[in-house]
C-alpha cells in the first residue's frame, strides 16, 4: 500500500518544521503497513524556508515550484510529482501538525469505509481548543444569508444549511459532508486525478469546497469523521499582521463570489447585487466600529468584486 503526502510551504519556516516533524513519526508508525512519499513544494518563500527543509529533514521530496503559486495551484504541482501507483494522497497544510496514529488511522477508516472517497478529520487549534472544519456546499441563499448576518438571526437560520457550522452536535459523530477543510485532506489516489485537481483561478481559501463539489458530482462520496485529530494552527501565514489578515477575508469572500458565478450562474441576477450590497453595508458597519482591518477587508472586496466575476 502506498501514501503521497503533499505539503505547500511559504514563508512559515519554524511551522514548516514543526509540521514535517510530526510527519515523520506518523510515517515511521506506519511503515509496515504502507510506503509514504512525503513532497514538499516550496512556494518561493523569503524566510530560509528551502534551506531549513532540506538541511533537516532529507527524506523529504522537496521541490521548488519557482513562484508562490497559492495553495490551489501548488498542490496541483506537487499531486504531479507523485507517484501514481500509490492508493491514496494526503494534502496536509504547512501548518497542520500530524498525531503519531494519523496516517495509520486514516487508513483505518478507509478499510471500515470503503465508500468513502475524501475523508477529513476533526481540527482542533494550538491551545486544544475544536476548530469546525467541514459542512453542507454553499447555495446562493445561504451565502446571502450569511453575508447580510440574516444567519444570526434566531429562526432564520434553519431555512438554510450553514456551509460553515459552529454548532458543535455536528462535528460529534461520522458523517458525510459536503466539503471538508484543506487542511487535511486524505483521499483515494483515483479522486484528485478525476476530478482534475483544484481551479487554479482561486488562489487561496474556498478551493477545497469547489473542488469538493466536483468530487461528489463525479459520485465520490465525502466523510467527516471525529475519531482521531490534527492539530491546525489557521491563517498561519498572516501571523496576527492585519494587512494579510485583511488580504484573507478578502480572498474568501471573492472566492464564494467566484464559486456561486461558476456554479450557480443562472441565479446570478439576484445573488450578485445582494452579496455586492451586503459587502458594502459590512464595510459602513466596521468602518462605523473603527476595525482597520476589518474596513480593508471588505474596502478592497468591493474593489476587486468584478475580477471574481470575470476568472
Amino acid at each position: 500500500m502506498g501514501i503521497s503526502v503533499v505539503i505547500v510551504s511559504w514563508n512559515t519556516k519554524e511551522i514548516t518544521d514543526t509540521c514535517l516533524a510530526s510527519m515523520k513519526k506518523a510515517v515511521d508508525y506506519v511503515k509496515d503497513r504502507a510506503n509514504v512519499e512525503v513532497i514538499v513544494v516550496e512556494n518561493a518563500s523569503e524566510d530560509g524556508s528551502f534551506e531549513m527543509i532540506a538541511k533537516k529533514h532529507p527524506w523529504v521530496k522537496l521541490k521548488s515550484s519557482g513562484a508562490d503559486l497559492g495553495y490551489g495551484k501548488g498542490n496541483n504541482f506537487g499531486y504531479k510529482l507523485c507517484d501514481s501507483k500509490n492508493e491514496y494522497l494526503l494534502l496536509l497544510n504547512n501548518d497542520a501538525y500530524v498525531n503519531e496514529d494519523t496516517l495509520a488511522r486514516s487508513l483505518d477508516f478507509m478499510a471500515g469505509h470503503p465508500d468513502c472517497g475524501v475523508l477529513g478529520c476533526q481540527l482542533r487549534f494550538l491551545d486544544g481548543r475544536f476548530q469546525p472544519s467541514a459542512g453542507f456546499l454553499p447555495t446562493p441563499a445561504s451565502v446571502w444569508s450569511w453575508i447580510w448576518g440574516l444567519s444570526l438571526v434566531p429562526g432564520v437560520k434553519l431555512f438554510f444549511k450553514p456551509f460553515h457550522p459552529a454548532d458543535k452536535d455536528f462535528f460529534k459523530k461520522d458523517r458525510e459532508v459536503g466539503w471538508t477543510m484543506g487542511a487535511f485532506l486524505f483521499m483515494k489516489m483515483e479522486v484528485f486525478k478525476d476530478s482534475k485537481g483544484f481551479d487554479e483561478n482561486f488562489f487561496m481559501y474556498m478551493e477545497e469546497v469547489e473542488w469538493c463539489r466536483r468530487a461528489k458530482k463525479a459520485g465520490y462520496r465525502i466523510f467527516y469523521t471525529p475519531s482521531f485529530w490534527v492539530t491546525h494552527v489557521d491563517k498561519a501565514s498572516a501571523m496576527g499582521k492585519p494587512e494579510e489578515l485583511a488580504k484573507i477575508f478578502r480572498r474568501e469572500i471573492l472566492g464564494f463570489v467566484y464559486y456561486l458565478n461558476k456554479n450557480y450562474k443562472n441565479q446570478s441576477w439576484w445573488f450578485i447585487p445582494a452579496i455586492k450590497a451586503g459587502i458594502a453595508l459590512r464595510l459602513l458597519a466596521f468602518t462605523l466600529l473603527g476595525n482597520k482591518m476589518r474596513q480593508d477587508a471588505y474596502k478592497q472586496t468591493l474593489e476587486q468584486f468584478g475580477k471574481a466575476l470575470s476568472n
